[in-house]
């Protein structure tokens, strides 16, 4: 069986996408599986010809207005005409993320998605949504540099006196801890959606977040975000952009 995985993020590096397409990879040993980039038109005619020779296909795609990002939405409308030509039947799974915590938001992506199947003849066979996605990306490069760091003290502290202090097994115990626990409902749905890949079975859509209260992950998000503009150098351009613009007005 060969599964074909799309990376429909814009992003060219990194993102969330990408992300949780990489952990659906490792859940899924010993199977052949290629991942192909779908960023924009210029990856169209490679996406289409990978087509014919996938018995499974997972779309893995950031939520764009509540719906599909439109480069996604019109590769389908172009598949929708390949797969009609060739009769070509497969198994689409996919994989909705959001920057916001509210998981059910990706409902309407996959329903859209369940909906092209049935036009264009492959099967609709489940899919994941979910929320906090960008938090979970930045969760999964925080945590194992600080587990790395932590195994990197006890290596260290071991070879020079020759014993571990408990604080530091108890430290890299709650760091490891942490992030099982952020990731837990991920971790699981992902885990469930690659048993059916394996079994080649159909499973009910489930949605998920990042296990963290509404009233922390609000603040967080929005420090993130305007710490993520600074490093940019966006924040303080957008600002002199909207003052130019008053300017103007006035």
């Amino acid at each position: 069986m060969k599964l074909l995985i799309f990376n429909a993020s814009p992003k060219k590096r990194g993102g969330a996408s990408q992300f949780f397409s990489g952990i659906l990879r490792l859940f899924l040993p010993g199977l052949v599986k290629k991942t192909v980039p779908l960023r924009s038109r210029k990856d169209f005619d490679h996406a289409l010809s990978q087509l014919g020779s996938a018995d499974a296909v997972c779309i893995s795609f950031p939520l764009y207005v509540d719906g599909l990002p439109s480069h996604l939405a019109e590769f389908l409308s172009l598949a929708e005409e390949y797969c009609k030509a060739r009769s070509l039947r497969f198994r689409l799974y996919a994989i909705a993320n959001n920057g916001f915590i509210e998981r059910q938001q990706n409902r309407t992506a996959l329903r859209i998605l369940e909906s092209w199947c049935l036009h264009s003849g492959a099967i609709w066979s489940g899919g994941i949504g979910i929320g906090g996605g960008v938090m979970l990306r930045v969760l999964g490069i925080v945590y194992p540099v600080l587990i790395a760091l932590s195994i990197v003290q006890i290596a260290v502290s071991f070879l020079t006196a020759g014993s571990v202090p408990p604080d530091m097994l108890y430290t890299l115990a709650i760091q490891a801890g942490s992030w099982l626990f952020f990731n837990f409902g991920v971790l699981f749905c992902l885990a469930r959606l690659s048993a059916a890949v394996y079994k080649r079975k159909t499973v009910k859509s489930r949605y998920t977040r990042v296990l963290l209260p509404s009233f922390l992950f609000v603040p967080i998000a929005d420090l993130f975000m305007i710490l993520s503009s600074l490093s940019c150098g966006r924040f303080l351009f957008a600002l002199l952009k909207q003052d130019d613009c008053s300017r103007n007005k006035g």
